[in-house]
């Protein structure tokens, strides 16, 4: 499987893309992983405070990989948008080889080009072979690497305009502002504008999204037969992201219907479990 993959770094280090590819705007899977630091990422929570999620997708034998990595694209991007700078976007590096381990990201092996980690500030994922793996390498139909991947917070993703020799920071900011759109729990195109997490919930559970307007937000727990259990008023919010916090020690254990509405606009239910 890693030669295979590597003939299809060659091609793709050449200029050539005709692999399969996820097509532009169709909707990001979502995903979950524990980053090198141990903190769990969640694609969905990011796309839900209204954030562009920029995804280098690559492996640690991979010689293309290293090259533009050595650009420090990714860096630039990280020091403009994420944290350090407006702190519109997230960045990450997704070494998407589930059998690489910590010794290869840090150049320890002969199965690195290098050490990837070293000066890097942005998000590292390392996810090891598994389900989870599988779901996002099917999901993506990841065949080549470098892939990279721009998932607007409407939950759409783009990436033939990136999948070319060595995108710029230039044009990772050209298809964040001719693709995507503004999203929120008040934009009927966002499909899915809402995430909660942690699902399953223990002691408390966090619910993300954005608003583009002013507007009264108020949540309704039901039981699977539909009645009310609980009511929550969380008042008039500003325009922005969100996180709105619920205690769930008072629900007993099982299964529950969040029911968001968003004044009048609109009502999103997503289905929580209580441990």
């Amino acid at each position: 499987m890693k030669r295979i993959l590597y003939l299809l770094t060659l091609s793709f280090g050449l200029g050539t893309s005709s692999f399969a590819q996820i097509q532009d705007g169709a909707t990001a899977p979502d995903f979950t992983f524990t980053d090198i630091n141990g903190t769990v990422q969640n694609l969905y929570s990011y796309l839900n405070q209204g954030k562009h999620v920029a995804i280098d997708v690559s492996a640690t034998w991979c010689q293309p990989c290293w090259n533009y990595h050595n650009l420090k694209v990714m860096d630039s991007l990280y020091d403009l948008h994420d944290n350090p700078g407006d702190n519109t976007w997230k960045i990450l590096f997704m070494e998407a080889d589930g059998s690489t381990d910590s010794a290869d990201l840090y150049g320890l092996t002969t199965n690195s080009k290098g050490n990837w980690v070293q000066d890097n500030d942005y998000i590292i994922l390392n996810p090891p072979t598994g389900i989870a793996l599988s779901e996002l390498q099917n999901g993506y139909e990841l065949s080549y690497y470098p892939t990279f991947l721009m998932i607007c917070p409407n939950k759409k993703v783009f990436q033939e305009a990136l999948n070319g020799p060595r995108p710029t920071v230039e044009m990772w900011e050209a298809v964040a502002a001719n693709s995507c759109f503004p999203a929120g729990i008040d934009n009927i195109e966002d499909k899915n504008p809402v995430t909660i997490y942690p699902n399953p919930a223990i002691n408390s559970t966090t619910m993300f999204f954005t608003l583009n307007n002013k507007a009264a937000v108020k949540l309704s727990v039901l039981n699977l037969i539909g009645q009310k259990v609980d009511d929550v008023d969380y008042g008039t919010l500003n325009p922005g992201d969100q996180s709105l916090k619920y205690d769930v020690t008072k629900l007993q254990p099982g299964i529950y219907v969040f029911s968001i509405a968003c004044e009048n606009q609109r009502v999103i239910q997503k289905k929580v479990f209580v441990q």
